[in-house]
């Protein structure tokens, strides 16, 4: 007994919990009459099936294990120790398509678990996954004969409907097996490469539409952008034009109305300087005493200077009349006859001399009246207080150049000779050679001497 004990069984897996396995036999052992023990049989979640000396086999689920005397007394021959665990396996398969040069990929998805051991140890299969996937390929083949190698969606529904069919046995049945299943039905390497090569055909193509789409729609709206740009520049130019426009009429309005200022001012200062030149002319006209007073409205600090220099002025008058007077009576080189008229002038002028009034000389009667035609008035009738006429304001009309004969007679002899201003009358002359030939005493017989 203890030597039986010792044997090693006829087979056995060096599987435990985690270990994948194509065979749930774990080990078979022949038994003796009295070899049966419970303390060399293994895991509690394994089945033994026991094979009677007729060729039935007895099971024993986990955890009920048959006694010994029971084991003895039924005269069991062998015992297998049967793994019901649940197993999941993956595989690949190929199934044909109606076009021999092509061929689906199946890929299956199962889990299987042997329900009932003794059917399975019956059976006498020892690789699970390949009886699984022999009976799906033997119901499968089939039906994906009739199906094109790009109609794999339609073959895969039609075949998980007939392997799934009520009326058609599961999976592993027959040997005793509960199978889970799935399987998903694709087209061969080279039909995936040609499907992914038509995709990115078709994506590339749907791309270069939709991004043609989209530029003319961007295109659209860039080009309705621009005519909306443009519409605003021309506003805005149109306005800005506008603008200028009502700018230069305004600037023109202003440069016509600053020209037409500019003609009014220059026409004023025009006129005013006229008026001015007017007003300058009559007064220098008039005589240097006039001016003087006109200088001295502006100047009021220069009446000493103003004073002094018409003093000086009438010094070099009356010195000058002297002068010539003294030449015409004391020359000899002309006529008696030729002489007699310049020298009567020359004595108005020394009588109008003595006769002057400086400004500031009180004034004082003359010593004789005068010889010209112009003295015969009697010396008591004449106005001694009279100004001379180089004083300004106090000029008699008598003294006035038209109303005087004796200025026409000085005019007519020194034509171009004329009286400073307001400073006296020019010097006597005649008239006329009749006139010259009178005698002193006032008569006149039209004869020369």
């Amino acid at each position: 007994m203890a030597e039986f004990r010792k044997q090693r069984p006829d087979f056995e897996q060096p599987a435990d919990r985690h270990t994948p396995l194509v065979d749930p036999v774990i080990t078979v052992r022949q038994l003796s009459r009295w070899g049966f023990t419970r303390r060399t049989l293994t895991r509690i979640e394994h089945a033994l099936v026991f094979s009677t000396p007729k060729g039935d086999y007895d099971e024993f689920l986990p955890p009920v294990r048959p006694r010994r005397r029971e084991a003895a007394a039924r005269r069991y021959t062998a015992v297998y120790e049967v793994d019901m665990g649940v197993h999941p396996h993956r595989a690949e398969i190929s199934l044909p398509s109606d076009n021999d040069a092509f061929e689906f990929t199946a890929t299956i998805e199962l889990s299987w678990q042997v329900i009932a051991p003794r059917a399975f140890v019956r059976s006498g299969h020892r690789d699970v996954p390949a009886l699984l996937l022999g009976e799906l390929q033997q119901a499968a083949r089939p039906l994906t004969r009739t199906f094109a190698i790009d109609d794999s969606a339609r073959a895969e529904a039609e075949l998980l409907r007939v392997l799934s069919a009520p009326e058609r046995p599961p999976l592993g049945a027959t040997a005793g097996l509960n199978v889970v299943w799935t399987l998903r039905l694709r087209r061969d390497q080279q039909e995936i490469e040609h499907q992914k090569r038509l995709q990115a055909i078709g994506h590339a193509t749907a791309e270069q539409i939709r991004t043609e789409e989209l530029g003319s729609a961007y295109d659209t709206v860039l080009d309705r952008r621009a005519r909306r740009q443009d519409e605003l520049q021309l506003e805005r130019a149109t306005e800005y034009g506008r603008m200028e426009h009502e700018l230069s009429v305004q600037r023109l309005d202003w440069q016509q109305d600053q020209e037409r200022l500019r003609a009014e001012h220059q026409a004023e200062l025009q006129q005013l300087e006229a008026e001015t030149i007017a007003f300058y002319q009559k007064y220098l006209d008039e005589g240097g005493v006039v001016a003087w007073a006109l200088h001295l409205a502006a100047h009021p600090e220069d009446t000493r200077l103003v004073i002094d220099s018409m003093r000086e002025d009438q010094l070099r008058f009356i010195q000058a009349k002297m002068e010539l007077a003294k030449a015409l009576l004391s020359g000899d080189s002309a006529e008696e006859y030729e002489l007699e008229g310049p020298r009567r002038l020359a004595l108005d002028a020394v009588y109008e001399i003595f006769n002057q009034h400086l400004p500031g000389v009180p004034r004082g009667r003359s010593s004789s009246p005068p010889l010209s035609s112009s003295a015969k008035v009697p010396l008591d009738k004449r106005n001694d207080d009279a100004p001379p006429a180089g004083d300004p304001g106090s000029a008699s009309p008598a003294d006035s150049p038209g109303d005087d004969p004796a200025n026409d007679n000085r005019s007519a002899a020194f034509p171009d000779w004329q009286p400073p201003p307001g400073y006296g009358n020019s010097p006597v002359g005649p008239s006329s050679p009749t006139e010259a030939r009178k005698p002193d005493d006032g008569t006149s017989d039209g004869h020369t001497p």
